[in-house]
């Protein structure tokens, strides 16, 4: 079981070319188009691993937050580390060309891991020690969806369900 899934997954797809945008952003301006295409088609293949992982993991990442973001952005980083030719004029100083930009890379990596998990820590273990962080069961069982961000009708599949009437322009 080597690739998964074995169907093809348009979330996953969508999330997959998102990847490859996020995994650019941070050496963009520094790396030749051609270094861009290889670090966009890594970040595809590092969203792929980091989405299988966490499903591993049992990690509840409904729409492939971290993998598309976290693991993508940090791929981002050590790759403009590994890219950019100093010769350019483009400001790049990757390891290929002999530069040293990567314990940098890793290092501002690091840093950001420590801030984000920082205030993640003490934003999230506060909600769960007072039992905010977890919606109620039949909460859950239903949807917040269906239970508070939409009227119950936008769900209903019924033939006689009432619609809005004819004619109805919406202007934004």
């Amino acid at each position: 079981k080597v690739v998964s899934p074995k169907l093809l997954d348009v979330g996953g797809f969508c999330n997959g070319i998102l990847a490859g945008l996020v995994a650019i952003t941070a050496g963009c301006a520094n790396v030749e188009p051609w270094e861009s295409i290889i670090i966009g088609l890594v970040g595809g293949l590092v969203y792929q691993g980091a989405s299988m992982l966490l499903k591993r993991l049992k990690v509840d990442d409904v729409v492939d937050a971290f993998p598309v973001h976290g693991a993508c952005g940090i791929w981002g980083i050590v790759a403009l580390g590994l890219f950019g030719n100093p010769d350019e004029g483009m400001g790049g100083n990757g390891v290929f060309y002999g530069g040293d930009q990567l314990g940098t890379q890793l290092f501002a990596g690091f840093l950001i891991i420590l801030w984000a998990g920082g205030l993640s820590v003490l934003i999230f273990l506060p909600l769960r020690k007072l039992g905010m962080l977890r919606m109620g069961d039949e909460f859950q069982e239903k949807g917040a969806d269906a239970m508070e961000h939409s009227p119950a009708k936008a769900y209903s599949e019924s033939p006689d369900a009432p619609k809005a009437p004819s004619g109805t322009d919406v202007t934004l």
